[in-house]
């Protein structure tokens, strides 16, 4: 069921009705069994058992912690009376107490590593077992060795990188006391698979969406417009632009070599895969974000106008964010503050440099978490290299941070300016399109093919011969493109100064309101990119 099939806008208008008028002690039913029904017509039947196997494992696993936590609370309470009475009785020695709560959280740890190595297991084999498979009989078979691994292919659970973050986020937190075990199942499924997030995120946090999903809420009717209004310009961005870049950028990548495009070309075709990407993700955000609006569920921000960053490590923070902020709380911190890398850091600060082993540790931490997020991002080599990329950037600039600033001085280089500004900008989203290399052809021999085509020609006579409009668009498409990329930039531009488009729209008389509305609707069907190869399914990110 895709977000602009009209079997989903029925299926939500429908939710929402009954939703506003059941009592709202179960509103939150009603979400439950809205997720069910999405789950099961947007995936396969057969792959709901790995979802029920993590709604099931995140649960106990969860309780169990809890309980272990207060049986080691009520033996330190306790043990005092035990001893010789609530009143003379022998207090615990601090020793005693240490040990105490040391056999306690070591029960809690075995039992949070095994639910995680259940679910990451899960993930590891569905998503990166056909990957293992597949190189380990390469080197087999060069080893002629005659021996070979069975193919794995699995058919993969819908959301499932996203549930899984979601819910080991969660069950983390809980071993860390940050709060309490849900005490209900059916509470715990609808927090794992809450339908308008289960496809491409945002992971969200259980502090942040739980209290949400069970509370009961009423209508509220500007929250209703600002949800409609996001859902208009999600399917916008996604109909309208991204569908209509990925044309382009489709007959480039697809065929570059047979019909030999090369320097600027390839590098147009990269920056509008930039922006088919942006379109393609933030737009199916939006859609997510407004239908939950309309639930009265307001989700954490996953994007914050990305291509106006002055860094990698900036653009990071603002692309993605859901999942940037998952990688620093558990898996950079871990590592960053683990007893390795302190020692690590103490003995580089005593035998190489003081400021060296303050940022090595975490220039290194860094790089893992990066490395980690390419991987994330699909099973093959070319997203491995893609983490090497972007961690190269990222870690770096911890690294060099006083070098850059020395050298900066050194230029004279007035940070505080315009232009300097606008300089970070291009400069970043140069980098960036060079990585999106990575992404948009299918191996990484091609991606070397596809860079030394770029730079080993220089044929800036494309952008006024009229050979930009050869290549799946005509040149009235092309120039429409443009303007709508201009659009959006002006839109984050307002977004950026702390207002939303969507909240001043609302806030118009209803004869306004609905023109805005009728005449994005218009837009979206007269405008729209259906033609052959057109897949209404098909988000770019859901297949992570």
């Amino acid at each position: 069921m895709a977000f602009f099939s009209w079997q989903f806008i029925l299926f939500l208008i429908v939710s929402l009705v009954i939703y506003y008028i059941v009592p709202g002690k179960f509103q939150w039913v009603i979400l439950l069994f809205s997720s069910a029904w999405y789950y099961l017509a947007a995936g396969n039947l057969r792959t709901c058992l790995y979802v029920i196997i993590t709604v099931l494992t995140t649960f106990f696993g969860a309780r169990l912690m809890d309980s272990i936590q207060k049986g080691t609370d009520a033996r330190l309470k306790g043990s005092a009376r035990a001893n010789g009475g609530a009143a003379g009785g022998a207090k615990l020695s601090r020793e005693e107490k240490r040990q105490i709560k040391s056999d306690g959280q070591k029960k809690k740890k075995r039992v949070l590593v095994l639910i995680l190595l259940i679910n990451f297991g899960i993930l590891i084999v569905l998503k990166y077992g056909n990957f293992v498979s597949t190189n380990i009989n390469g080197v087999l078979s060069r080893l002629q060795t005659g021996a070979r691994l069975p193919e794995l292919r699995f058919l993969l659970p819908l959301g499932l990188s996203f549930y899984t973050f979601q819910t080991m986020g969660y069950l983390i937190d809980v071993y860390r006391g940050k709060y309490s075990a849900e005490k209900n199942l059916l509470k715990m499924a609808l927090f794992t698979t809450y339908f308008p997030s289960i496809l491409q995120g945002p992971i969200n946090r259980y502090d942040d969406l739980a209290a949400q999903l069970y509370e009961p809420h009423r209508f509220e009717d500007m929250r209703f417009r600002e949800g409609l209004l996001r859902m208009l310009w999600g399917f916008f961005k996604k109909l309208i632009i991204a569908e209509r870049a990925a044309i382009i950028v489709n007959e480039i990548f697809n065929s570059f070599e047979d019909k030999r495009y090369a320097g600027f070309t390839l590098f147009v075709g990269a920056l509008l895969y930039g922006v088919q990407l942006y379109a393609d993700f933030a737009g199916g955000m939006d859609i997510v974000f407004g239908a939950s609006e309309m639930f009265g569920i307001k989700l954490r921000e996953n994007f914050r106008q990305p291509y106006m960053a002055r860094s990698i490590s900036e653009f990071w923070q603002r692309w993605h964010i859901s999942l940037g902020n998952w990688m620093k709380d558990y898996v950079f911190y871990p590592i960053a503050l683990s007893k390795p890398f302190a020692k690590m850091q103490k003995s580089l600060k005593k035998n190489v440099n003081p400021e060296f082993g303050k940022v090595f540790p975490s220039f290194l931490a860094s790089f893992m978490v990066f490395v980690l997020v390419g991987i994330w991002h699909g099973a093959n080599w070319k997203f491995v290299f893609y983490g090497l990329y972007q961690a190269t950037f990222v870690s770096t600039e911890t690294l060099f941070e006083k070098p850059y600033a020395a050298l900066r001085r050194l230029c004279r280089v007035r940070e505080d300016t315009e232009g300097w500004k606008l300089f970070q900008m291009a400069r970043t989203l140069t980098i960036l399109t060079i990585g999106r290399y990575v992404d948009v052809v299918p191996d990484m021999s091609t991606v070397l093919r596809a860079l030394r085509a770029t730079f080993s020609s220089f044929n800036p006579w494309i952008f006024f011969d009229g050979s930009l409009y050869d290549h799946g668009v005509n040149e009235r498409n092309f120039g429409m493109l443009l303007l709508l990329i201009l659009l959006v930039a002006a839109v984050d531009v307002v977004n950026e100064r702390g207002q939303t488009v969507r909240g001043i729209i609302a806030r118009q008389q209803l004869p306004f309101r609905w023109t805005v509305y009728l005449a994005a609707i218009a837009a979206i069907l007269v405008f729209g990119m259906y033609g052959p190869g057109f897949n209404m399914s098909s988000f770019i990110y859901a297949q992570f």
